[in-house]
């Protein structure tokens, strides 16, 4: 479990005031033992010499001290363990806020299509991927009309030409017609006088 910055702080801050409380019951017992030992007791020869009842209170305030320290390193513990569960608390919440932003940015990166979830690169890909086949597809389908139109073009050229000639052909024939008509009936008149003048 990682520890956030805050909770370092927090947990810093926590230890140093139990050592600067520990250290500072230990100047305080240091120098009430000096201050004891200066004036409190007696020499004789290399021998110090103290008095039951002074070394009894003097005892008495080591073991208020003592148990002083042992109060507030208790309390300092406590505090730390109620600052460890703090911050498990803090991580946990932090942990689930991570998970929560990790599944929004999931989420965002990601985009319905067609009943699918697909990343965002992925749907960019097939979208670019239609948009190309479209304009693949419209772009043979001009060419196509391009070339049925040219044949087309081509088409009616060739049945105006066709027509021009069956026209053509048709007013030679008429006029081929007529003009056998006629020579018909030059003959047949032809004839008929012949036949009359026999």
């Amino acid at each position: 479990m990682q520890l956030s910055t805050f909770g370092k702080n927090l947990l810093t801050l926590a230890l140093l005031f139990a050592f600067f409380s520990m250290a500072n019951a230990q100047d305080n017992i240091q120098n009430q033992f000096d201050e004891f030992y200066a004036n409190q007791t007696s020499t004789w020869q290399e021998y110090k010499l103290v008095k039951m009842p002074r070394l009894k209170n003097f005892w008495n305030v080591v073991a208020d001290t003592i148990k002083v320290k042992e109060e507030k390193i208790a309390a300092a513990r406590s505090e730390i363990r109620s600052l460890n569960e703090e911050l498990s608390e803090v991580n946990t919440k932090l942990d689930d806020t991570q998970a929560a932003l990790t599944a929004s940015e999931d989420l965002n990166d990601s985009i319905g299509f067609l009943g699918l979830q697909m990343s965002k690169s992925a749907y960019n890909t097939l979208v670019w991927m239609i948009i190309a086949s479209l304009a693949l597809g419209i772009g043979t389908l001009y060419l196509m009309y391009l070339r049925n139109s040219k044949v087309t073009r081509e088409a009616r050229k060739l049945l105006s030409k066709v027509e021009e000639e069956y026209t053509a052909h048709q007013e030679k024939a008429r006029e081929n017609q007529t003009k056998l008509k006629r020579e018909l009936q030059t003959a047949l008149n032809t004839l008929q006088e012949h036949r009359i003048k026999i």
